[in-house]
């Protein structure tokens, strides 16, 4: 490769790496200006970069990490928008009911299985006889 490629490729490299750089801050603004919850892969996400790019860049990695450590603590749903106890054993009693159904077909499956098994042994077998007639 000559010098002059290898310039050109250093300089190609170095402005994707600005680039990237500029975009991640972007989406940090963003996301802080919306109040939205602040991660490594919802940053990540929204500026189109790797979160390793993000881990490995100390200014952005620092940004991200104070901007976590400002959000507030996800608040709990008031007693009114929970989940009753009823709901929540018909919600449990539906879902071991359909446990219960698919364990049961499963087990029809695995039984035709076994017979789709037994005649293709059984050709198998019958086509290695030797003819008799």
């Amino acid at each position: 490769m000559t010098r002059e490629r290898a310039t050109v490729l250093r300089t190609a490299a170095a402005a994707r790496s600005t680039g990237a750089a500029q975009r991640a801050r972007s989406a940090l603004v963003e996301l802080e200006r919306e109040g939205a919850t602040i991660t490594f892969a919802i940053v990540a996400e929204q500026a189109r970069v790797s979160r390793q790019f993000l881990y490995s860049h100390p200014g952005l990695r620092a940004d991200i990490e104070r901007q976590r450590g400002h959000q507030r603590a996800p608040t709990r749903l008031p007693v009114g928008e929970r989940a009753g106890d009823e709901s929540i054993r018909v919600r449990l009693r539906t879902a071991l009911d359909d446990n219960k159904r698919l364990r049961e077909e499963i087990a029809a499956l695995r039984d035709e299985l076994a017979v789709a098994h037994g005649c293709v042994r059984e050709l198998e077998l019958a086509r290695r006889a030797p003819d008799t007639r």
